[in-house]
């Protein structure tokens, strides 16, 4: 997939990866970026250096999902590629309450869910379109010092799979990221992490890595 002339809506887009990956796609020539992030100050700096647009968006919140997928088609046209980025983590095991287990659960898969519950009937209808979902290394491995995220993270590794063998014939293409440790506000503090004995990486790193897995699909 090349970026030129495609619209797109990334979600996390006030910081961290979010923010670099809007940037980069800003440098393919993307027809329109969509930086969505409950920190709304934040998505409108990152869309005003990029000519995009801000909107606020709490990932946990499924209504808010379908809105910024409505709005962007009924006002710029149909989304290329949806990127479901927005991330939290939370330190602990099983001691950690319910309320934080479901907020993880929430944002690192369920948005993931429900941003496909709504653009994929779209992008079927149409006959193409593209999902890049953010998990993490942790999906693949596990994280240390936090049980929410890992097993999270696991579960938006299983569903991008899910989404790829369920529609990958039909037109939908699935790309996941599981980068390892990224040095964002996400991050700080854990940089003698044993998640970070391999050295920290850049978000910019993350989003040039990004473009060359979108474009070999």
């Amino acid at each position: 997939m090349e970026l030129k002339n495609k619209i797109v809506v990334v979600t996390g887009a006030a910081s961290g990866i979010g923010k670099a990956i809007a940037e980069r796609f800003a440098q393919e020539d993307a027809k329109k970026i969509i930086c969505a992030d409950k920190n709304f100050y934040g998505a409108k700096e990152t869309a005003d250096k990029i000519n995009g647009e801000a909107v606020a968006m709490d990932a946990s919140c499924e209504s808010d999902i379908a809105f910024v997928i409505n709005q962007t088609e009924s006002v710029f046209g149909p989304i290329d590629l949806f990127c479901s980025n927005a991330g939290v983590l939370v330190g602990g095991g099983i001691e950690i309450s319910n309320e934080a287990w479901q907020h993880s659960w929430e944002v690192n898969l369920m948005s993931h869910v429900w941003a496909a519950r709504h653009i994929v009937p779209r992008m079927l209808r149409r006959g193409s379109g593209y999902l890049l979902n953010t998990s993490s290394a942790a999906g693949l491995l596990n994280q240390v010092g936090s049980a929410p995220y890992g097993v999270t993270k696991h579960a938006a590794v299983s569903f991008a799979e899910w989404l790829a063998i369920s529609y990958g014939d039909q037109g939908i293409k699935v790309s996941l990221l599981c980068p390892q440790a990224v040095r964002t506000a996400m991050t700080k503090g854990l940089e003698n992490h044993v998640a970070s004995i391999d050295g920290m990486i850049e978000p910019e790193q993350v989003a040039e890595a990004c473009i060359d897995g979108l474009r070999d699909e």
